[in-house]
């Protein structure tokens, strides 16, 4: 982007939200930029948090509820669909213990 690795924050928010629009990996767009992923890390981090999207320390994220399901009924299954793709599908009546050990936020 600039040879001498300096950038503004316009700039670096612009690329930022670029990179979100495009679905790439930061593995797959970087290299188009010639953008350091510390040096991208760093922006992104400032942006989150000017942004206020920076993650809680909950570690709660919104979900979409696609479909419900009658209280007390223990048929069908939960689908978490994680935004690199993989899908987590578990019992309806599944205790949530069992769920947070494969939930990596």
């Amino acid at each position: 982007m600039k040879k001498n690795n300096k950038y503004t924050k316009e700039q670096m928010y612009a690329l930022i939200r670029k990179w979100e629009d495009s679905g790439l990996s930061q593995g797959q767009f970087l290299p188009q930029y010639k953008i350091a992923r510390s040096t991208f890390g760093f922006w992104r981090k400032k942006y989150l948090k000017e942004t206020g999207r920076a993650k809680s320390k909950e570690n709660f994220i919104p979900v979409k509820i696609s479909s419900l399901v009658p209280a007390g009924s223990n048929t069908g299954t939960i689908e978490i669909v994680y935004p690199n793709g993989v899908h987590l599908i578990c019992p309806v009546g599944i205790d949530p213990s069992r769920i947070k050990p494969l939930i990596a936020l």
